[in-house]
């Protein structure tokens, strides 16, 4: 199967997405993109590590007061990590809004931990994204005096770039050996 949505796998999950598990893709909305992680081994079976806070009472990861959220997937054959989501890095925000210090951002990778669902470690992972933004019709509001994308990190990057991780929200639902799906990020980015 190929990618059902118009849009493309944000930059930093291109290699890393599946579209073959049909069932992975009901009900999408025309604003989404949506893709299966799968590690360079085509493994599709993760732990998950994340810096941040598991909020039970809503069931997601979130920002603690501290860190922004930093989730990695491990692949349980190979060992192989990806990172899946940066709150810091990935999205409207993080390219036009929030920095953080440096410091900060290296800090969290000390202070990564497994999650663990119903005595759970391992899931299939589906990340997605979605772009309220039209970034074709309001792309002037984007250039700088040089008619260039500039980040709010002073990177200078391409209207296709712009397009494919300029999402307005980002979530990862994982499922579990039974099939059951749940989701453990949500944030809107804009």
């Amino acid at each position: 199967m190929k990618n059902p949505s118009t849009y493309q796998a944000p930059t930093h999950l291109t290699s890393f997405v599946s579209y073959e598990n049909s069932a992975y893709f009901q009900e999408m909305i025309t604003i989404e993109w949506r893709g299966q992680l799968q590690s360079s081994s085509q493994g599709k079976k993760f732990k998950i590590h994340y810096c941040g806070e598991y909020a039970t009472d809503i069931n997601l990861l979130v920002n603690d007061e501290d860190y922004p959220v930093l989730v990695y997937a491990e692949d349980i054959e190979t060992q192989e990590r990806i990172l899946l989501f940066d709150y810091a890095k990935h999205g409207y925000d993080a390219m036009f809004c929030e920095e953080y210090e440096e410091e900060i951002l290296q800090e969290r990778d000390g202070q990564l931990q497994e999650l663990e669902l119903g005595g759970e470690h391992t899931f299939e992972i589906i990340a997605y994204a979605y772009h309220n933004i039209d970034y074709e019709e309001e792309m002037e509001e984007f250039l700088n005096e040089n008619n260039e994308i500039e980040l709010l990190s002073g990177a200078v990057i391409a209207p296709e770039e712009l397009k494919r991780n300029g999402f307005d929200f980002f979530g990862i639902d994982v499922v579990n050996q039974d099939g059951n799906r749940q989701t453990i990020v949500e944030f809107e980015l804009a």
